[in-house]
């Protein structure tokens, strides 16, 4: 069964995706790597398309540019 698509707020998003806090999922939408994953609505609220159809998901694709440490986060560059 394919995994349906649906549009979280960040801070839904962080919560699904294990993320203690949201603001890491701010500072990549702020430095445009969420572009492709993003909605904003008529009153700018922000969610976030966890399945996008013809892309990777949203989980398998932030292990993608992230370098986890032990004490913080780093973008792969």
């Amino acid at each position: 069964m394919k995994p349906v698509n649906v549009k979280l707020t960040v801070s839904q998003a962080a919560k699904e995706l294990g993320y203690s806090s949201r603001s890491t999922l701010y500072n990549l939408i702020k430095k445009g790597y969420l572009n492709n994953y993003l909605w904003v609505d008529d009153k700018g609220r922000k969610y976030l398309e966890m399945n996008p159809v013809g892309r990777r998901s949203l989980k398998a694709y932030l292990p993608a540019i992230i370098k986890w440490r032990s004490d913080c986060v780093h973008l792969k560059k």
